[in-house]
């Protein structure tokens, strides 16, 4: 029973929030990776399971401890050794070795996997990154220290959920900490608006599909993690994991469904934003590498993580994009790339750069890993590798491209002073369209490839608005926010607005590039948390999502959109166009607000392609030249 309940917690682990990593047998290297060599494997290992682990409260946490042995043997190595610490929500015994990875364990690493609280084999309540995880880190970190084989330093890895972790733990930590670095995988700035949320749209994949099955393998991992050791203790945790559903999981769910609570920003979610952790971070001296994907569900986050902490190593707000002559540290670094939550990492030899990372703050060694002025590496989605200094990067200039009549996508105003396309409300699509895997946590990935056999579903569908330019006549490269100002009119006090950019093969073929979106009522701009783009639109608009800015579209007058598309590190071959799709519905992806139905049905919408009023992308067009 434990063993068929461990198969069917792995496999709802595969569309949780967990990602699954691309592994050293999976990565073939290419250039500007890492040339760190870090030698062969020395060790095999041991592992040490269910280690009950004393918190400040008298709550008990469980870890298992993998420590060095001497090769082919099952004797503990000589000597002490750092410690790689993950915390996970997902089950220790689940998650098992492959979340610390033997190529840690194997060169002179003690591995610890705990399970974090409320979660597994541990006690207490789950509360999705909450004050007591933090301070529960700072525990871990202290006890992980003082282990008999450690030699008192301390990293931190993993992804998604681990990530977060690894963030509020380096701010609670203070300054003095054994610990030293972290390496965060596909990991949000904002859970709200990188997960839940999109432009004041719940997101249906990632939020309440998701978070049902994170509440199912919360719930049943007991099963796994205590099995019939004590079946009275297993009883009692599997129960006390189902109730922490009710305040987290069937709150959240209810106040999406009916827009309200937690369907707005508010204190409950900036208490899980590690933006508002980022200067902690920076003075308690953790330096970061992060992972993340273009076609991630924390696409929006991870450059913002980024910039973020290089503002706050430059004494900046957190919230400010880099100024174009700031200079770099590479204490904080960032390697983004074509890959999903499921497949992160797929293509390069990330255990090599986890290994030059660690080696270097945990034993000192001089592996290289620090010696760049660009420290945001991009693995462009055409093929091709190179690094940036800043976020946004100073070579990539905000260009405005005009909507015009017709359909048309260029960079000249209209001249026409009047004209506008038209956009129905539906609510729903059956267009074949990356968000299906990728809000998906790349599960539904093949169900996305299986749709792209059907060219029609990837095309247009009744009532939307495409916009396309002339086949490039050298490649284009985006690199950076995209910002997406629409001016239009509407029938009804709501809107609902998704735009998604699009490479278009001279083939006919599709790729989706990035997308965003866009409730009317939620189009109040918070300035000092926005970043100018062309002609005075927004880079990156800022909405606050509050109820108190919640603000009705005026029927029949032209009004401003600001959308804010997810960042794109995308080249355009010579001989592509670029393409903007508009719809008012993206299934199963976005869900249209229950309390909103009836002020969106019967929504007519008027794009506006003229010269008095002109709609039109800022563009983040990097010139290589610069």
């Amino acid at each position: 029973m434990p063993r068929l309940l461990s198969w069917l917690l792995a496999a709802l682990l595969v569309v949780g929030t967990a990602p699954v990593l691309a592994t050293p047998a999976q990565a073939a290297e290419p250039p500007q990776t890492s040339s760190y060599d870090p030698g062969p494997e020395k060790y095999d290992h041991v592992a040490e399971s269910d280690i009950p682990v004393r918190m400040r409260d008298g709550r008990v946490l469980r870890a298992t401890v993998y420590t060095p042995t001497v090769k082919g043997t099952q004797t503990p190595a000589p000597g002490r050794f750092p410690v790689i610490l993950v915390q996970t929500p997902y089950g220790k015994t689940l998650d098992g070795v492959g979340v610390v990875g033997t190529h840690l364990i194997h060169r002179g690493y003690l591995g610890v996997v705990v399970d974090v609280a409320g979660t597994g084999g541990s006690e207490g309540q789950s509360m999705l990154f909450g004050e007591t995880e933090a301070k529960d880190g700072v525990e871990l970190v202290d006890w992980a220290a003082s282990l008999p084989k450690s030699n008192g330093k301390v990293g931190l890895l993993g992804g998604s959920y681990l990530g977060i972790d690894q963030m509020f733990t380096a701010a609670a930590v203070g300054r003095n900490s054994p610990l030293k670095a972290i390496f965060p995988i596909v990991t949000s700035v904002d859970p709200y608006r990188d997960l839940f949320v999109s432009g004041g749209l719940v997101n249906l994949e990632s939020s309440l599909g998701l978070l049902a099955i994170y509440a199912g393998v919360r719930t049943l991992s007991p099963l796994v993690e205590r099995g019939p050791v004590d079946p009275i203790d297993t009883l009692r945790l599997v129960l006390e994991h189902a109730l922490a559903t009710i305040p987290f999981e069937a709150t959240v769910g209810i106040h999406a469904l009916l827009h309200t609570g937690r369907a707005y920003d508010g204190p409950y979610w900036r208490k899980r934003a590690p933006q508002r952790v980022l200067r902690k971070i920076v003075r308690n001296r953790i330096p970061a590498y992060f992972v993340g994907g273009q076609y991630d569900v924390f696409q929006r986050g991870q450059p913002l993580l980024y910039s973020g902490l290089q503002n706050a190593f430059r004494g900046r707000s957190v919230w400010r994009p880099m100024r174009p002559q700031q200079k770099a540290t590479p204490r904080y670094q960032l390697r983004t790339g074509p890959w999903d939550h499921g497949n992160t990492g797929g293509g390069f030899d990330m255990w090599r750069v986890q290994l030059a990372w660690f080696d270097r703050w945990l034993k000192g060694r001089r592996t290289g890993i620090l010696k760049t002025n660009t420290p945001l590496h991009v693995h462009d989605t055409a093929g091709g590798i190179y690094s940036l200094a800043g976020y946004p990067d100073r070579r990539s200039t905000p260009t405005a491209v005009h909507l015009h009549p017709g359909g048309r996508l260029a960079r000249p105003t209209p001249k026409a002073r009047s004209g506008a396309s038209t956009l129905v409300w539906k609510g729903l699509t059956l267009s074949c369209q990356r968000s299906i895997a990728q809000w998906g946590a790349g599960a539904l990935r093949d169900v996305y490839d299986q749709c792209k056999k059907f060219p029609a579903l990837a095309q247009p569908q009744l009532g939307d608005a495409t916009f396309e330019t002339a086949p490039m006549k050298k490649p284009l490269r985006l690199a950076g926010p995209v910002g997406l100002r629409l001016r239009m009119t509407s029938t009804q006090a709501e809107t609902m607005v998704v735009a998604t950019l699009q490479d278009v093969a001279p083939d006919g073929s599709i790729t989706d590039i990035t997308a965003g979106s866009l409730l009317g009522s939620a189009r109040k701009i918070a300035p000092r948390k926005s970043w100018r783009g062309a002609k005075g639109s927004y880079q990156l608009p800022f909405h606050p999502h509050t109820r108190a800015a919640e603000t009705p579209v005026p029927r029949g007058r032209v009004t401003t959109h600001d959308i804010e598309l997810r960042p794109a590190y995308s080249t355009l071959k010579k001989g592509h166009k670029l393409r903007l799709v508009l719809q008012t519905g993206d299934t199963p992806h976005l869900l249209p607000p229950v309390a909103k139905i009836l002020q969106l049905a019967g929504g007519v919408y008027r794009v506006q392609t003229n010269a008095a009023t002109p709609s039109f992308l800022s563009l983040p067009i990097l010139d290589r030249r610069k």
